[in-house]
């Protein structure tokens, strides 16, 4: 496969509502930066929402400034969480933001996913199931050794480009769930990144959890962006669908290979999420910085993965500090792209956190007790090789993903 280099942009939310106005100047905005007039607001999880909604639509058809802005666009609810994303004028952002049931009002933002990608074939899961050191980065030669059981009975929810759900190496595992772009963008992996986060996930070949199920949830456009409020979306749909299910949470997992600036909408999400008992694993982000400023790589409940490369050098780009939770493979990984029978190698903190995503499967597949974020997290730690990880960062703990093998 010709060598390309990918970025990508992530992003929330979700009620049907006007699609986000101004995709092609959405295409034109930076990593971070502000989309203008967009704005996510986060409520009190105690309250009536659709009064409060109400209270906004009112107040965007009084303003006389509204028009050119499409007030409310996405909403999302679930316990623990309420709030809603929207364009509104300055009229009634001042309104909102002077509301009783407010608890934070931000600008809505772009992100970019960033993947190096190159033609050849990977070495990642191979280090997951030795507490030795790879004799070197070969993606061919090592051994990769794990139970029979391989996360059979387990769902990972996988919030990304979309993913080639029919692509033979799923075995018919990986299923469509939700796509926050509908109206805009049809429901298929345009960028191949979610495609390569689903396969280190659960495919037959580059997979940690060979059995596992996918759920295909795109909230990242084909142009590899997003904006918080589309990926606020995903999560509302994913903890709606989880926990319609008894026992669903305790055998799920959701990957994020995705980071933002700091949003207190996203941590509080993913933090609210867990508290509904489900896991969310997050990419600690590539600029080789504290992760303190990332979202969702922030958020008190996320475990948050850094990137090594095989000789367990922490990559130079992968973020650290004390947000990080694990490290795992995130250098030159081999897996599928968006084309079957495509093999493509990646790197990013993006390909870290489905090795540890595909881990925490095959663990909750094989043990008992690990239903609980909490308990699975400290188990993932647990089992973790340390003080192997070379120049791990500041603040950051010396640990690397190892599935328990012996």
């Amino acid at each position: 496969m010709t060598p390309r280099l990918a970025t990508l942009a992530l992003g929330v939310f979700g009620l049907v509502a006007p699609a986000l106005a101004g995709v092609l100047d959405v295409l034109n905005l930076k990593d971070g930066d502000e989309v203008p007039g967009k704005y996510i607001v986060s409520l009190r999880p105690d309250i009536d929402i659709g009064i409060h909604l109400n209270w906004v639509h009112n107040a965007h058809e009084r303003s006389l400034s509204r028009r050119g802005y499409a007030g409310l666009e996405k909403m999302f609810g679930f316990e623990g969480f309420n709030g809603y994303a929207g364009e509104f004028d300055d009229e009634v952002i001042a309104l909102i933001k002077a509301n009783d049931n407010v608890l934070t009002v931000e600008p809505d933002r772009v992100a970019r996913l960033t993947s190096v990608t190159e033609s050849d074939a990977p070495w990642g899961i191979a280090s997951l199931s030795s507490r030795s050191k790879l004799a070197d980065g070969k993606t061919r030669g090592h051994k990769y050794c794990y139970d029979d059981s391989a996360g059979a009975g387990t769902y990972a929810y996988v919030l990304d480009s979309g993913v080639l759900t029919n692509n033979s190496e799923f075995e018919g595992r990986a299923i469509k769930g939700y796509n926050s772009w509908t109206g805009e963008e049809s429901f298929d992996d345009h960028f191949g990144h979610g495609t390569h986060v689903a396969g280190t996930i659960a495919s037959k070949t580059y997979g940690v959890a060979k059995k596992a199920t996918i759920v295909d949830v795109k909230v990242v456009r084909g142009e590899g962006y997003s904006t918080v409020a589309h990926v606020l979306d995903g999560i509302n749909w994913t903890v709606h669908n989880i926990t319609s299910t008894p026992g669903r949470a305790g055998k799920s997992v959701i990957n994020m290979s995705l980071t933002f600036k700091s949003s207190a909408a996203l941590n509080s999400a993913v933090n609210a999420a867990s508290l509904l008992g489900i896991l969310s694993v997050v990419s600690a982000g590539n600029d080789g910085a504290d992760a303190s400023g990332i979202s969702p790589a922030s958020a008190r409940s996320a475990l948050t993965v850094g990137a090594v490369n095989w000789d367990r050098t922490r990559a130079s780009w992968s973020n650290f500090g004390r947000d990080v939770d694990i490290f795992a493979p995130g250098v030159d990984v081999a897996s599928l792209w968006n084309v079957e029978g495509a093999e493509t190698l990646s790197s990013g903190t993006s390909m870290a956190s489905p090795h540890v995503a595909g881990l925490v499967l095959y663990l909750k597949g094989l043990e008992m007790g690990l239903d609980w974020p909490a308990k699975t997290v400290a188990r993932v730690k647990e089992l973790a090789t340390a003080d192997v990880v070379i120049d791990a960062g500041s603040g950051s703990p010396n640990l690397l993903a190892y599935n328990g093998i012996v």
